[in-house]
């Protein structure tokens, strides 16, 4: 009887060490899936990181979210934009502006959202890129309602900046 017992104890700590191994394994591919998951969503300045639920965390690169996130985990403060990421996504983050910024960044291309919401895009090193910057919204501005992220208006000061910004 007590060798029986032995035996049984036995298998049951070996089956309980190979079913932590497999979970320790299967916790790590999943670690490796979400970071796989979330590269095609990557965009200059921001770090994302897809969760097991399919949402998509993002942050602004070198802030402070960004740093307590990594550090801690998910944030107790949290904003959501609902299917407004890629293929549907829910967008998640810190405050509203990280996942503003997100959504109307695009590659070579300065972006800024005024106080109206409305979208300004400039591409990066542009005369007009500079001059916005250095004295505030030109005389000259090109708009297109409606026709950006979210269904805002963009502005610039040339059509073709508008109409190359829209193409990505």
């Amino acid at each position: 009887m007590k060798k029986h017992m032995k035996e049984t104890i036995a298998i049951l700590f070996a089956a309980a060490a190979l079913t932590g191994c497999a979970t320790a394994e299967a916790g790590k591919n999943a670690a490796a899936s979400a970071v796989e998951a979330s590269a095609p969503y990557a965009k200059t300045g921001f770090y994302t990181s897809s969760d097991s639920d399919g949402r998509l965390w993002v942050f602004p690169e070198g802030s402070d979210d960004l740093a307590a996130y990594k550090e801690k985990g998910k944030p107790a403060r949290q904003v959501r934009r609902i299917g407004a990421g890629p293929q549907g996504q829910t967008l998640i983050s810190t405050e509203m502006e990280h996942i503003d910024a997100y959504l109307i960044a695009k590659e070579g291309f300065y972006t800024s959202l005024d106080s109206d919401g409305r979208l300004w895009v400039f591409p990066y090193g542009h005369e007009d890129h500079k001059a916005y910057l250095e004295k505030g919204k030109p005389v000259r501005q090109v708009r297109r309602i409606a026709a950006g992220p979210g269904g805002r208006t963009v502005i610039s000061t040339e059509t073709d900046h508008i109409e190359a910004y829209l193409a990505q």
